[in-house]
């Protein structure tokens, strides 16, 4: 009797053991998920075209572009909306593609330039230019500032400049609004918190001298850190030309209560 109680002793030992062997993969398996939420941008690339073409004697047209590539991005909205800034759709964002729209466009801006030379023509040589800039500003925790810029000159007084700025949330996949920041919007408290911030930001920039409203609007042209909201106004929005882009930094200590609750959480300012 003892030869056989101490034989089913050790059957269920061996049982209780394989049945812990298996739960150790599970366990592991139940930690994945938390794994993949976290997306690595550092393997972000970028690809760039630099061309020129003379198109007449006197008038040379030159391209410039840079694109962002993000190969560990895969959500198809998430990528359209961060891509709609440089007019860009694909079915896949893959460098190959990116490439192949960027000559694309280069092609129908020459197009474009040889065109326009039907209704007018420089009488001494000159170059026209388009270039556009894609660039990873900042990431913060699960959010992704993209800064877009374009500049060119295509004839006149002076040539034109953009500057643009997106924020996404690569855990949502969604592109970051006005609304998932602040709580209240109201244009008349907004506008004296701008102009207040505007003046003090401006000091000796003398861009104040050359503002063009009385009353500065909420915009969508913004980016955050961790202590401030920022603003962007580019030229004649609310400044003249000769003011050039109007960044108003405003800190969160002086809007907290207007903050979601979210965001608030998101970027521990509670």
């Amino acid at each position: 009797m003892k030869n056989i109680s101490a034989v089913l002793f050790l059957v269920i030992l061996s049982v209780i053991s394989c049945k812990k062997a298996e739960k150790s993969p599970v366990e592991k398996s139940e930690q994945l998920p938390e794994q993949i939420t976290k997306v690595d941008l550092s393997a972000t690339d970028s690809v760039k075209i630099v061309d020129s073409l003379k198109v007449s004697e006197n008038l040379t047209a030159g391209f410039k572009s840079t694109v962002l590539v993000f190969p560990n991005l895969s959500n198809k909205v998430l990528l359209d909306s961060i891509y709609a800034p440089v007019n860009m759709k694909l079915e896949q964002y893959s460098r190959e593609n990116i490439t192949t729209e960027l000559n694309t466009q280069k092609k129908e801006y020459y197009d474009g330039v040889k065109k326009s030379l039907e209704d007018w023509a420089p009488d001494f040589p000159r170059t026209w230019e388009q270039n556009s800039y894609m660039k990873m500003f900042s990431q913060l925790n699960d959010y992704l500032t993209v800064q877009y810029k374009a500049d060119g000159y295509t004839g006149g007084a002076h040539g034109y400049f953009n500057e643009l700025y997106r924020v996404f949330d690569v855990k949502t996949n969604k592109q970051v609004t006005l609304a998932d920041i602040l709580k209240v919007r109201d244009a008349k408290i907004w506008s004296r918190i701008l102009m207040d911030h505007f003046l003090k930001n401006d000091l000796e920039r003398g861009q104040a001298e050359m503002l063009l409203v009385k009353e500065i609007p909420l915009n969508d042209n913004f980016y955050f850190d961790k202590n401030n909201l920022y603003f962007l106004y580019n030229q004649y929005e609310i400044a003249a030309y000769a003011a050039g882009p109007v960044l108003i930094k405003i800190p969160y200590t002086e809007i907290k209560p207007f903050l979601t609750q979210d965001f608030r959480t998101k970027l521990n300012l509670n």
